[in-house]
C-alpha cells in the first residue's frame, strides 16, 4: 500500500492536524532505517505501517495527547481564547463584541450574561461562553464548505496543538535516533550518507525544540478563535464568497 492511499481514507482535518504529527515523530526512525538498511526491510514492512488500521491507531494517540495538553494550555491561558473573546471583560472593541454577542445570542436561543452578571461570577459566565461558542462551532460543521477558511485555522490550531502535545514523545525518538548515528560514526566513519541523515536529525531537533512552543500554539488559537466568530459577522449566503476571498488573501500558517 502507497502512503498517499492510505492516507487519503482520512478526511483533510485528521491528515493535517493527526497523521502529519504522527509521521513526522516518526521520520527520524525512518531515516535512520533507511541509513542502517538500505530500505530492504523497510519495503517488506510498509503494507503493515502505513495501512488505514496503524495510522488510524496512531491519529487517535496524536488526538488523546493533544486534547491533554490542551488541558494544561487552557489553564494558562485562563480559558480559550472564543471565550476570552466574548468577555466583557477583556473587551477591545466594544462595538464588535456587542455585534458578535447578539448574533452569537440569536444563534444559541439564550441571553448571555451581562456584564454585570460577569463582574458577579466570572466562572459561570464563562460555562454559558462555552456553550455557546460550542453552538457555533457545530452550526459552523453542519455546513461544510461554507466557511473555508474557519476550516483551515481549525486545522492549523489542531496541527499545532498535536505536534505540542506529542513533543516528549518525539524528542525521545530524536535521541534515540542520535544514538544511532554515534553508533553508525563509530562502525563506519563519516559518511556521506551519515551526514545528511544527522543534518536531518539535528534540524528536526531545532524545529522540535525552538518552535514547537506553547507560544505557536497560542498564536494558532487565537487565530482560529478570531476567525469563527468572524462567521456570526456574515450570514450563512455570504460566507462562502467572503471567506474564499479572504484565504485568497491570507498567507498560509505553519500549522481543534
Amino acid at each position: 500500500m502507497k502512503l498517499s492511499e492510505a492516507v487519503s481514507g482520512f478526511d483533510s482535518y485528521s491528515r493535517r492536524a493527526r497523521i502529519y504529527p504522527a509521521m513526522l515523530a516518526v521520520l527520524p526512525i525512518a531515516l535512520i532505517s533507511a541509513l542502517l538498511t538500505n530500505n530492504k526491510p523497510l519495503v517488506a514492512l510498509s503494507p503493515i505501517l502505513l495501512s488505514a488500521g496503524t495510522l488510524f491507531l496512531a491519529s487517535n494517540i496524536v488526538r488523546v495527547l493533544g486534547q491533554r495538553r490542551q488541558q494544561r494550555l487552557i489553564v494558562t491561558w485562563d480559558g480559550m481564547p472564543t471565550t476570552k473573546l466574548l468577555r466583557f471583560r477583556e473587551a477591545q472593541n466594544s462595538v464588535m463584541l456587542q455585534r458578535r454577542r447578539q448574533a452569537l445570542e440569536a444563534l444559541f436561543g439564550a441571553p448571555l450574561p451581562t456584564r454585570r452578571q460577569e463582574a458577579a461570577n466570572p466562572q459561570k459566565a464563562d460555562e454559558a461562553y462555552i456553550a455557546a461558542t460550542r453552538c457555533l462551532i457545530t452550526h459552523v460543521r453542519s455546513r461544510p464548505g461554507q466557511f473555508p477558511l474557519i476550516d483551515h485555522e481549525n486545522a492549523t490550531y489542531g496541527f499545532a496543538r498535536n505536534l505540542l502535545g506529542i513533543k516528549p514523545l518525539a524528542l525521545v525518538v530524536l535521541t534515540a535516533s542520535a544514538a544511532a548515528d554515534a553508533v553508525i560514526y563509530l562502525r563506519d566513519g563519516l559518511t556521506s550518507p551519515l551526514v545528511v541523515v544527522g543534518g536531518l536529525h539535528l534540524s528536526l531537533a531545532a524545529a522540535w525544540l525552538f518552535f514547537i512552543r506553547p507560544a505557536w500554539v497560542r498564536q494558532a488559537a487565537e487565530t482560529y478563535a478570531e476567525r469563527l466568530l468572524e462567521a456570526l459577522d456574515l450570514p450563512p449566503e455570504r460566507a462562502t464568497n467572503e471567506q474564499n476571498g479572504s484565504a485568497d488573501q491570507t498567507p498560509s500558517l505553519p500549522a481543534e
